[in-house]
């Protein structure tokens, strides 16, 4: 069993995820030439150009080498190498009407993201589309958006993968969702779009906006307010005033999501002191770094400035002890992807931590809150589940063999599951060893390399 050895330095992230996927499926659906530049994307958001290109839409541009090579492997064609850490693509909508009827399935990989905002893309086209995923993809349900979609019109022939969503003409709907998500109202956005009538979504708490920012950005002026009841309410300007959409010209900011790996290791390694650099800080999506100053944590956010409609900043993390909080629902909402490295925080903290309000994690990619009591329990960690969430017992200075020594630990190849797991074994057994390479592809391909930077080679395997 090695000690950990601080982690040092200043790294970059992935963009983020959620954003390249909008501004890609976005820009298609334009009028016009847009420009995105994002730094390393990951298969998910490879699968979104794939099929937009199904769809009849041109891209050009420049991968970065790591990103140039997963393409090829994805069968994405005709891109060249940029010879830098961007990504710089050009893509040619020519609007909705611009979208062709797919002569095959759209594969959507592992990426819900690309599957349920294709469901709202494409619910006002006149032509028929099935939409499929990879193996975990398709355990997923998607009757939260096939049913409000439903309801204005289009028609879907069941409410998992592989599913044929026919389009045609909309109308408006006034939505009260059940419960707070980006993805739905995301969905109900795009369709309404196209749609005849006021579109509005109420949510219990508002969720990550990337949706509403980037549409005002392009003309379309999405209004959120807070009603007397005290729901979020989201709605679209009047039929004349959605579309066109205009071209894009972005650049998307490194995802948070990713930078909470890195994060959550330096916070709990002692004598750590680690910079995160060019983080997109939108509000909607850090509930994990309120989460971790509430238990204790060093962490600061720095040069904060607007790139394109989106807060970034840079972080800057230093160990400190924590201590057990409570993790609310309405924290969930801003923290659902971040639950899994949470809970790895958790088990190095001073007392009990319960996270609630999280049962919407039983159906991402895995299991997550089986799979992450299971990882935190192959390593020591007292960890308990509940229908909806976690309850941890901390232990500061948690020790523990490494798994190859002692006990086996799966990850159902859910990325945060493996990615997670690595930053635990990291600071419980002093090595980094990623256990799933190939899941990590779809978020955080340069996982490992960002480590690289922060620890000594030895400690990386």
């Amino acid at each position: 069993m090695k000690k950990p050895v601080p982690l040092q330095g200043a790294v970059t992230v992935p963009a983020d995820k959620s954003i390249s996927h909008r501004s890609i499926l976005f820009s298609a659906c334009a009028n016009g030439e847009s420009h995105v530049r994002a730094s390393l994307m990951g298969r998910d958001n490879l699968a979104s150009i794939r099929i937009m290109r199904q769809l009849g839409v041109r891209f050009e541009g420049e991968f970065n080498a790591q990103a140039l090579a997963m393409a090829e492997e994805e069968g994405i064609a005709g891109f060249t190498e940029s010879g830098d850490a961007l990504c710089r693509l050009r893509i040619f909508g020519e609007g909705f009407e611009g979208l062709r009827m797919p002569t095959a399935a759209l594969d959507c990989g592992n990426s819900g993201t690309t599957a349920r905002l294709l469901t709202g893309l494409l619910a006002g086209c006149e032509f028929s589309a099935t939409l499929t995923g990879d193996h975990s993809l398709v355990k997923r349900p998607f009757r939260r958006v096939t049913e409000p979609l439903s309801q204005m019109g289009a028609s879907f022939s069941g409410d998992m993968l592989p599913l044929t969503m026919t389009g045609g003409a909309l109308k408006g709907i006034e939505y009260l969702s059940p419960k707070a998500s980006a993805q739905v109202k995301s969905a109900i956005l795009l369709a309404g779009l196209r749609a005849q009538g006021a579109v509005s979504v109420s949510e219990s708490v508002q969720s990550r906006d990337h949706t509403e920012r980037m549409l005002t950005a392009m003309g379309c002026a999405v209004r959120g307010e807070e009603t007397p009841n005290g729901r979020w309410l989201v709605s679209l300007p009047t039929e004349a005033e959605r579309l066109p959409l205009r071209p894009l010209d972005f650049e998307v900011p490194g995802d948070f999501s990713a930078a909470a790996f890195p994060l959550v290791a330096a916070a709990v390694t002692p004598g750590s002191e680690v910079e995160i650099l060019g983080v997109g800080f939108n509000p909607t999506r850090i509930g994990l770094y309120h989460i971790l100053r509430r238990m204790g944590a060093d962490i600061e956010a720095m040069n904060a400035r607007v790139v394109g409609g989106e807060e970034v900043v840079d972080l800057r993390v230093r160990y400190s002890r924590l201590h057990g909080v409570e993790v609310t629902a309405d924290d969930v909402v801003l923290a659902i992807d971040e639950i899994p490295i949470l809970a790895v925080a958790a088990a190095f903290a001073d007392g009990e931590t319960l996270i609630a309000g999280a049962e919407e994690l039983r159906v991402k990619e895995s299991d997550r809150l089986a799979m992450t009591a299971q990882v935190l329990q192959s390593f020591g960690a007292t960890v308990s589940e509940t229908p909806d969430g976690l309850r941890i017992s901390g232990k500061p200075g948690l020790r523990a063999q490494a798994p190859s020594e002692k006990v086996a630990w799966r990850t159902s190849g859910d990325h945060r599951i493996a990615m997670s797991g690595a930053v635990l074994q990291y600071a419980a057994c002093g090595s980094l060893n990623l256990s799933d390479q190939s899941a990590v592809e779809t978020s955080f391909p340069g996982f490992l390399q960002c480590f690289e930077a922060l620890l000594p080679q030895s400690r990386v395997r």
